[in-house]
């Protein structure tokens, strides 16, 4: 067979190899039902062989669809994101897509960046964790036409579609257990600006009321991302705390790490996240944690997010909620 140099090989000249049309020989590469399985294992060995590569940019022009979708997350370090991100890929990749990650480190100038760039890739869809500075993102993508559900978080005055976790719920059950083991001055250590955050302190706050004689304080890191250290070492010098229910299990583990720092012996402080990461990895910390179904919100992010690419427009906007359990172990229970 002929070699010729990766990425100077046409369709034309794969047809010519393989004794198939040019027609044949595309829809094989593109696996569609109609061409047998015999045939298109032809075509992809002989494309292997010659170095045929697709342009994927022109496939996209001829067709309307890239077969990408973005997704756009706010800390693709958080062990959360990646296993989101695994599951979004999953799921896509059963309806032929791919995924492209963008990371904005919930910065407002990179989420814009990442938005625009997905614009000018042409990609079908977007997922999208919102920094919550500003929605003019999401409306960016509405007037350019381009189908978008927001992960985890909302702007309550913009119509958009969104899948979240129940995340009042999930504060509560974090501080209803921590009330039943015995805590009475609680803390909870909370993200800055996002809807997700405002709601599971709602929900923890609320089963501080359900116990008399029970304190709670408020406090909040000063990134999305980090900056529990100092804010805890000051809050116990202030008052002692004997329970901590974290904005995420990230903020969990490095509350952990603190109050090892601090001296504090085992099972003093009782400690609760968010997000129960620990599903997915073993981890030294077995850590009680508010669990929300990743596989379940993989899906249906995937699933409302195609519905929308392929033209259903019904009840829009949608918000899913997802619910929240909570899976105990051994951060609250030990002694």
């Amino acid at each position: 067979m002929q070699e010729k140099k990766p990425g100077h090989v046409t369709l034309r000249e794969l047809a010519r190899e393989t004794g198939f049309s040019v027609n044949t020989v595309s829809k094989a590469l593109r696996d569609k039902p109609d061409i047998s399985r015999q045939t298109k294992e032809l075509v992809r060995q002989a494309a292997k062989e010659m170095g045929y590569v697709g342009n994927s940019m022109a496939s996209a022009l001829r067709s309307g669809h890239s077969n990408v979708l973005a997704l756009i997350v706010s800390d693709i370090s958080n062990p959360f994101f990646g296993i989101l991100c695994k599951e979004i890929e999953q799921q896509a990749a059963k309806h032929n897509y791919t995924v492209a990650v963008f990371n904005t480190e919930e910065n407002a100038q990179r989420e814009d960046r990442a938005i625009w760039t997905a614009l000018s890739q042409n990609v079908d869809g977007v997922l999208l964790t919102p920094s919550q500075h500003s929605a003019e993102g999401i409306r960016l993508l509405q007037e350019h036409g381009k189908p978008c559900v927001l992960i985890g978080r909302y702007f309550p005055e913009l119509a958009a579609d969104a899948v979240v976790f129940d995340d009042a719920q999930g504060g509560y059950l974090a501080g209803k257990h921590l009330l039943r083991q015995g805590c009475r001055n609680l803390l909870m250590v909370n993200a800055p600006c996002n809807t997700s955050a405002e709601h599971r302190a709602e929900g923890f706050a609320k089963a501080m009321t359900e116990v008399p004689g029970a304190k709670c304080r408020l406090l909040m890191a000063e990134s999305p991302l980090g900056g529990v250290k100092d804010i805890l070492k000051s809050a116990y010098q202030e008052s002692p705390f004997d329970g901590i229910f974290a904005y995420s299990d990230l903020f969990a583990m490095e509350a952990a790490s603190v109050l090892e720092e601090m001296g504090l012996p085992n099972g003093a402080v009782k400690l609760v996240g968010f997000d129960d990461i620990q599903s997915r990895l073993a981890l030294p910390l077995p850590l009680t944690s508010v669990s929300a179904g990743k596989a379940a919100f993989g899906e249906a992010l995937v699933s409302l997010l195609l519905r929308r690419i392929f033209g259903d427009t019904s009840d829009f906007p949608v918000r899913k909620v997802l619910p929240t359990t909570l899976v105990v172990r051994k951060s609250t229970t030990a002694d």
